[in-house]
């Protein structure tokens, strides 16, 4: 249908479909109660990092999905930095040419340096870390994070990116729908009211120019309502989609249109934010902090091309006091002379820059994340706070990954639209975790009297001596965010007569530990030096004699899948022909499971045709890992020549390194966990025996529908 065009001193006439929008075959099974004449499956508004990763995810499980963006062009401004260790593990799972992409992009610091008075008082080395095969932060300009987001979001062939399209308003439409059963002789024998619902957006584009007005409100959390520039025509269109993912940022329109508050507080904090170049005597290759005697502070960054980032301490200003400030950015001079000050004896000298602005700190959150169960806030929409950190990036792309896979499995009919009201039950925590300690992060990083300075000064002066002391895994640093976790919930299930204290090694909820496995097709090699290894692909063509190692999560790489992960103990070594009981309840219960929840392209094979792998993204792959070394035993070809994801064998490292840390040292009947697919505990049972399978298998049916 042809679009229309009107003019902004004129009334809007009636908005027309957009056959840009329309998928008119998606390679999903509609909702029971979606509307029949859906546009697109899921719109995302906004193109940032949030919404493309999104996008990308549901592209990857099947789900055509459409991102609309009101910039004409990306922003050129640097933004977020820091990808931590759990997004990486997200990025690593979800495709690795995206990895390679982010991988060959970036850089790592393996260091950070703390000075105080123009004195370096601390160098802290980065060690590597058992739980995870990052250690480190890497660093990478929001501008390139979201260029190649794009890129492998098109590459698809399932989504698009529509620049210059201002979404205007959004609503959840409902309608009763009276269904009628007729008797034999064609009488009405009952009647049955359905409930079909959608999600309808009206959105425009500047028939010339870009959408933006000549005078806008920056404040956040507001949507600026002043009158349209004289004269400006617009092209209108509705899209009807059956969800709607928000991550249009602080300001956002959605949040703003469905009237959800978005509760907290806007601090007296006042940052300058700095990318530019510079020449310094400054490491090229550490972060760095530095405590001046001015009491103001410095973060900084080095980005790439002699370019920093910078935040400076610009100290307490009130609302008042700022709103009445001129200019209403920083001067270059301004700038320049607070940061000497700053910096005393140490050298910097800024040669140009492309980002010079004051950032405001607001810690803010959306009072609900879901609203009818059709729209989602996720990122900067849902939740703001300070950049210390570097959590708000990270948090966003998180957000995407719990949010993604949920969707994909209703939209796909493997679980009912109850499972995505967990979206807001789980990273409501997460969003207030994330603003306190980037809150606390701030706070510690400023000036806060004479004698708490000292302090610190004192204790980042002896770390290298008192680190010394203790054990550095290196995991579970708060700003890596792999200790975020969630609880016990209608998706995280604690098994009814095997209670699990929830401070436990790997309680239900918590991510899914990582570790070094050995592939059981041959002897073990030396593990001790490696870190990570190739793709799956590499894994499972491998025929060398010595198999390299691997690690647990290069086996979770499969996009909308539950891992079972059994944990066998010694029980593979010292009872007789316990692999033939292990393998034929593997193959019973993974059959029945890809015959009720075939994953996406499966529908129509039989439970042999998945079982031997013939569907590209099965719903439930199992990993079998021994504590053992069964190089001697009979169960050991059985096992080992299994196909990757069905029943494969692993050995663990270090005579049960994994074990232990999914808390099954303690058993000597060894237990399984299901890892969902963003690698949080889901459920867990002690023993292997057929009665635990048959508990996992309740745990399944209790959160996902068998289709009709």
């Amino acid at each position: 249908m042809a679009s229309e065009s009107y003019s902004s001193s004129t009334t809007q006439s009636s908005p027309s479909s957009s056959s840009s929008f329309t998928q008119p075959s998606p390679p999903h099974s509609p909702l029971p109660n979606a509307s029949p004449d859906i546009d697109i499956p899921v719109l995302i508004s906004g193109a940032g990092p949030t919404g493309l990763m999104a996008g990308l995810l549901l592209a990857k499980m099947g789900i055509p999905s459409r991102v609309i963006e009101r910039d004409m062009v990306p922003s050129p401004l640097s933004k977020a930095l820091g990808i931590h260790a759990r997004t990486l593990e997200l990025i690593k799972m979800t495709d690795t040419n995206l990895f390679e992409q982010f991988g060959s992009q970036s850089w790592r610091s393996e260091s950070i340096r703390f000075y105080f008075g123009g004195s370096l008082v601390a160098d802290a080395k980065t060690k590597p870390s058992k739980d995870s095969e990052f250690h480190v932060p890497w660093m990478l300009e929001q501008t390139r994070t979201v260029q190649i987001l794009a890129e492998e979001y098109e590459k698809t062939g399932m989504g698009k990116v529509e620049r210059g399209w201002e979404l205007l308003d959004t609503k959840v439409v409902e309608r009763d729908q009276v269904e009628e059963k007729l008797a034999e002789d064609g009488s009405i024998k009952s009647t049955a009211t359905m409930t079909t619902s959608w999600v309808e957006t009206t959105m425009r584009r500047a028939i010339d120019g870009s959408n933006k007005r000549k005078s806008e409100s920056v404040v956040l959390g507001t949507v600026d309502m002043a009158e349209e520039d004289e004269g400006k025509e617009y092209e209108i269109k509705v899209v009807k989609s059956e969800y709607l993912i928000a991550s249009d940022g602080g300001r956002s329109t959605v949040r703003h249109r469905l009237n959800i508050p978005f509760s907290g507080r806007t601090r007296d904090y006042n940052l300058i934010l700095f990318d530019g170049c510079v020449e310094t005597d400054l490491s090229s290759s550490s972060i760095s902090f530095i405590q001046g005697a001015n009491r103001r502070s410095i973060g900084m960054f080095p980005i790439r091309d002699n370019r920093v980032r910078m935040m400076l301490d610009d100290g307490r200003i009130t609302q008042e006091a700022f709103d009445a400030r001129e200019p209403k950015v920083p001067s270059k001079d301004f700038f320049e002379n607070l940061l000497q000050e700053t910096l005393g004896p140490l050298k910097l000298k800024v040669l140009s820059y492309n980002w010079l602005t004051y950032y405001r700190v607001n810690e803010r959150r959306a009072t609900e994340f879901v609203h009818k169960r059709r729209i989602f806030l996720a990122g900067d929409a849902a939740h703001c706070h300070s950049p210390a950190g570097g959590q708000g990036l990270n948090a966003g792309l998180q957000d995407s990954y719990n949010l993604a896979w949920k969707i994909a499995m209703v939209l796909n009919g493997t679980a009912p639209q109850s499972l995505l009201d967990s979206y807001t039950e789980e990273r409501i925590p997460i969003a207030d975790e994330v603003i306190a300690f980037s809150a606390i992060i701030l706070d510690r990083g400023r000036y806060q009297g004479f004698i708490t300075n000292t302090i610190k000064r004192l204790m980042l002066t002896m770390m290298p001596i008192i680190s010394r002391f203790f054990p550095t895994t290196g995991g579970r640093a708060p700003f890596n965010m792999l200790g975020l976790r969630y609880y016990e919930s209608s998706v995280n299930k604690v098994h009814k007569s095997q209670p699990y204290p929830a401070n436990a090694p790997a309680s239900v909820g918590e991510r899914g530990p990582d570790d070094i496995l050995t592939p059981l097709s041959a002897a073990p090699t030396t593990t001790a030096t490696i870190e990570r290894s190739g793709s799956l692909a590499e894994l499972e063509d491998d025929s060398t004699e010595q198999p390299r190692a691997t690690r647990l999560y290069e086996l979770l790489a499969s996009p909308c899948a539950f891992h079972i992960i059994v944990f066998t103990a010694d029980r593979l070594l010292l009872e007789k022909d316990f692999d033939a009981g292990l393998s034929k309840d593997i193959e019973h219960y993974q059959g029945s499971w890809l015959s009720k929840w075939p994953g996406f392209g499966g529908k129509g094979l039989s439970a042999e045709d998945l079982m031997a792998q013939k569907t590209s993204t099965p719903h439930f792959l199992v990993h079998v890992i021994t504590s053992k070394d069964l190089s001697e035993s009979p169960s050991r070809d059985t096992m080992a020549s299994r196909t990757l994801g069905f029943g494969k064998i692993y050995q663990d490292v270090e005579g049960g390194r994994l074990h232990e840390r999914y808390g099954m040292e303690a058993t000597k009947r060894g237990g399984i966990v299901v890892l969902r697919p963003d690698t949080h505990i889901a459920f867990r049972v002690s023993n292997i025996d057929s009665t635990a399978w048959a508990d996992v298998d309740e745990y399944f049916g209790s959160i996902l529908t068998v289709a009709s």
